[in-house]
């Protein structure tokens, strides 16, 4: 009941509703993600640049994480950028040649907790199973960004 609660305040919020009650004040919503900045590196990782390094595989890594929508926000309607910042702090630390499917598993759970603020938004971490599997066979067929 409680995911269910976290993706329906969710969709408020990505569908622009108005409600002072359930949804952060951009004054918030900008102070949350300055005091994340400040004190996380990842967070503070230019996305661009970050694309621009990774390449194709960035929107491979994105369109895998897309197909599982872990959060639930794609099917209310967010757009299909709305993982990249996922996506940017997952990439940059997937090691193609040493990473496990378990590995993996924590680390994405990890970055959806780190955007999303808690297990009640982020969901369980048995939720990320699949998309860990998905990411590890992903991994199998890539070479390291540094390998040229």
């Amino acid at each position: 009941m409680k995911k269910i609660i976290s993706i329906l305040l969710l969709g408020l919020l990505v569908c622009g509703c108005n409600d002072n009650k359930t949804k952060m004040t951009d004054d918030e919503t900008s102070a949350r993600d300055s005091e994340k900045a400040n004190s996380d590196p990842l967070f503070r990782l230019d996305q661009d640049s970050v694309k621009s390094a990774y390449g194709p595989r960035f929107d491979e890594l994105r369109t895998i994480i897309n197909k599982h929508d872990p959060i639930g926000l794609l099917s209310l309607g967010a757009p299909e950028d709305e993982y990249e910042p996922e996506v940017k702090t997952i990439i940059v630390q997937l090691d193609t040649n040493k990473t496990s499917e378990l590995q993996i598993h924590d680390l994405i759970y990890r970055e959806f907790l780190r955007w999303f603020d808690d297990e009640s938004t982020a969901g369980p971490k048995d939720a990320y199973k699949d998309l860990a599997k998905d990411i590890f066979i992903w991994t199998q067929t890539q070479r390291p960004a540094n390998s040229g």
